[in-house]
């Protein structure tokens, strides 16, 4: 159909037809003159029907697939076993180092593995401390984190860059768990009396963090299992992006106490805590500690300078991407500050105090507190393999190497199982340290050996210097590290130009973690991405098409100019499956479509025809088109056979990728109003499990497989023959100045 404006230019059939076999027969001419190739003219036009028959069409049976799917999915189980070559190819796989290892280039890799590594390192140390008391944990379990946990992943992950350890959401996260399940940090179990019962059966905050940790690891090797890490798929960027910086801003709040000094504020949990604890911290600001405010607004600074200033200078004029570790420069000169002063008996400011030295003590999680731990494990989980796998795709794909996804849900369910027996925290991948890491120069797995090098010497040896470590500054360092978290919100500007629905996706994930809960958003989030996705095909764009001029292709008329239309031919095309939730916008699209058609040159196959509906119409009549007017004019004009109609309504299936029954029965509702108002409806590049949809809902019993062709040129030159054999003569439409014509059709039909 041709769009206002554009009638003039319209062409037809016969010319297009013409057109597109002299460009066939001149392309394959100059491409291979030699060899003769079937084309579309060739074969013919034929129905859907024809087109099955001659191409030797097989229906796949559904018993059979599913038995082909249950088999693949047994199979993975027991092949391994099935030959000594399938054994050791499926040990390679599980413990990757093993091939990697014995290929490691010691000449080249080495040095940079060794700088790389003792980089990651030294960030390790500040941010496995801090993020474990963000935790609600002692020091000593962020180092075990950033110790043990990484050792395991260097024998089964494959992702090369990637930084395994604590990181600050999942530590806000697990923190905000051990509140609800755990006694206070600051209870002490000597100074008990009868009002302290419920307290003393409370679980302690490394038990229920232990628990946490064992839970997501069984989780993950579920998943790995089940092979179900597409379902991290269900989590956008945008949707990951909103819900990290909404979890940074619980981060900001929870280290102001700190910060300040304060002690002894009340905790909330629940829907809008965040906004009593602000008011609990607006309220106790009397109670600030000013030496503790000194260390933190110093720590601030110092990192923030360095960081954004120093750091970048040094690499100018060094050529080096090693940064100084600022986080290390802080905990060294605070914890000397610290004890030289002896501020913390003093002038009370609150220190970490006794970090244990030598082996950790292993012993059993507390499985008891799985089902309580299980729905924060479930989203601590979700959080952290989302966050890891993007990041490592990212970096695989920049340097050019395999990431395996199933075998890093399995690395990281062992590092989690296996960490689960000492006192740590649910570990994830820190941005900050992987970019770190990459600056640096890593190239394998085996930089993470030399990290440990530096955690494992401080957990042995160097941990009864940190004593004297002040609070403030390793809140001072957590904040710092967020700043690249609220930096995103520059970002909104080019998301609401490239995507007003992404940009909604943002601003809801982050809201509704800010104001709720951080488990609570990441569902709402979640939840809100997924209606967008329905909602987007609830209200989809639909299309009339045209062919384009000298090619086999039909394409939007309104972006195209160079088109070929054809009288008493509508094409139609419906972008999105059509289901149950669209399918009253795909009717209401059918009828705008139509109505469109109607104000078209294209509408009237003959002349006579055009004539005698205007003549009715100036008869004064009420009726539209669609009534007894159009019908009286129809049956005066059709003298040849009523089986065959001289007005086509084709319809485009390309995008049904689905259809359900509600979708059957619109597109039975829609051929028959066609067949009423005397148009033939046709069915084109209907997907072979549609069809099938079709037979099983016995919708070939209304509409005949006859309707059904397998390309848009197939359905328009069936019609075009059916014209013709009504006597229609392709005759170029000659415009005409009709002010008659031209009043009524300003007017509504």
């Amino acid at each position: 159909m041709a769009p206002p404006g554009r009638i003039n230019h319209a062409r037809h059939l016969s010319e297009a037809e013409e057109e597109a076999e002299n460009y066939l027969e001149h392309f394959y001419n100059k491409s291979e003159p030699n060899k003769r190739r079937v084309s579309f003219v060739q074969r013919g036009a034929m129905n859907q029907a024809q087109f099955d028959e001659k191409f030797d069409y097989n229906k796949p049976h559904l018993e059979n697939e599913l038995k082909k799917q249950a088999k693949k999915f047994v199979r993975r189980f027991y092949e391994p076993f099935t030959s000594f070559f399938a054994l050791k190819l499926f040990i390679f796989d599980l413990i990757p180092i093993l091939k990697w290892f014995p290929e490691y280039k010691w000449k080249t890799d080495l040095s940079l593995d060794i700088i790389g590594g003792i980089t990651v390192g030294v960030m390790q140390v500040p941010q496995g401390i801090a993020y474990a008391l963000l935790a609600k944990q002692p020091a000593i379990n962020g180092l075990y984190t950033s110790l043990f946990p990484p050792l395991i992943y260097m024998l089964f992950g494959t992702s090369r860059h990637a930084s395994l350890g604590t990181f600050a959401v999942v530590s806000l996260m697990t923190g905000l768990s051990v509140e609800k399940l755990a006694a206070p940090t600051d209870y002490d179990p000597s100074s008990f009396n009868e009002t302290d019962i419920d307290l003393v059966k409370l679980p302690s905050p490394t038990e229920v963090s232990c628990a946490i940790t064992i839970t997501m690891g069984l989780i993950l090797f579920v998943m790995g299992v089940l092979r179900l890490q597409f379902l991290t798929t269900y989590l956008s960027d945008q949707v990951i992006a909103g819900f990290t910086v909404g979890s940074s801003v619980h981060v900001l709040v929870s280290q102001l106490k700190t910060l300040l000094g304060i002690r002894g504020l009340p905790r909330h949990s629940g829907p809008f805590y965040l906004f009593r604890h602000l008011y609990d911290l607006v309220m106790s600001i009397t109670r600030a500690n000013p030496v503790s405010c000194g260390i933190s607004i110093v720590s601030i600074i110092v990192l923030h300078f360095g960081k954004e200033f120093i750091n970048p200078f040094i690499k100018r004029k060094t050529k080096s991407n090693i940064p100084i570790p600022w986080e290390l420069v802080i905990v060294i000169l605070s914890t000397v500050f610290v004890a030289v002063t002896g501020v913390d008996t003093e002038a009370k400011v609150q220190v970490v105090n006794k970090i244990p030295v030598g082996v950790p003590n292993f012993s059993l999680p507390s499985f008891y507190l799985i089902p309580q731990v299980l729905p924060d494990a479930i989203s601590i989980t979700v959080v952290s393999i989302s966050v890891w796998l993007s990041i490592s795709k990212m970096l695989a794909k920049r340097y050019n190497y395999e990431l395996d996804s199933g075998q890093e849900l399995f690395a990281l369910s062992f590092a989690s199982i296996s960490s689960s027996f000492i006192p740590s925290i649910p570990n994830s991948c820190s941005l900050s340290r992987t970019l770190v890491a990459v600056g640096a120069g890593c190239t394998t797995q085996l930089s993470i050996f030399f990290s440990s090098l530096i955690v494992f010497s401080v957990v042995i040896f160097l941990g009864t210097l940190l004593e004297t470590l002040p609070m403030a500054a390793l809140s001072a360092i957590i904040c710092v590290a967020l700043q690249g978290m609220f930096r995103k919100f520059a970002d909104l500007i080019d998301l609401w130009k490239v995507s007003k629905i992404d940009f909604t996706i943002w601003v809801v994930s982050c809201v509704s973690t800010i104001l709720l809960d951080v488990s609570t958003g990441l569902i709402i989030s979640v939840c809100f991405a997924l209606f967008t996705t329905i909602l987007r095909e609830q209200y989809p764009k639909w299309h009339l098409l045209a062919s384009v001029k000298g090619t086999q292709d039909f394409r939007d008329a309104e972006r195209y100019g160079e088109t070929v239309y054809f009288k008493g031919i509508c094409i139609f095309r419906f972008d999105a499956p059509l289901l149950f939730h669209n399918v009253e916008c795909f009717k209401k699209s059918i009828e705008k479509a139509y109505t469109e058609w109607q104000k078209s040159h294209e509408f009237y196959v003959l002349r006579e025809e055009r004539e005698t509906i205007l003549n009715t119409k100036l008869d004064g009549s009420d009726e539209s088109i669609d009534g007894k007017m159009f019908q009286t004019a129809q049956s005066t004009l059709n003298t040849h056979s009523p089986d065959i109609l001289s007005r086509h309504f084709v319809i485009d299936c390309s995008g049904f990728t689905f259809i359900d029954l509600m979708g059957v029965s619109a597109l039975k509702e829609i051929f028959s109003d066609m067949r009423k108002r005397g148009i033939l409806v046709y069915f084109a590049n209907a997907k072979a499990p549609v069809r099938e949809m079709f037979e099983k809902c016995h919708f070939f019993n209304f509409v005949s497989k006859e309707n059904f062709y397998p390309t848009m040129r197939d359905a328009t030159s069936i019609a075009r023959q059916r014209q013709l054999e009504l006597g229609f003569k392709d005759t170029g439409y000659v415009p005409e100045h009709d002010r008659l014509t031209e009043v009524l059709s300003s007017h509504p039909m």
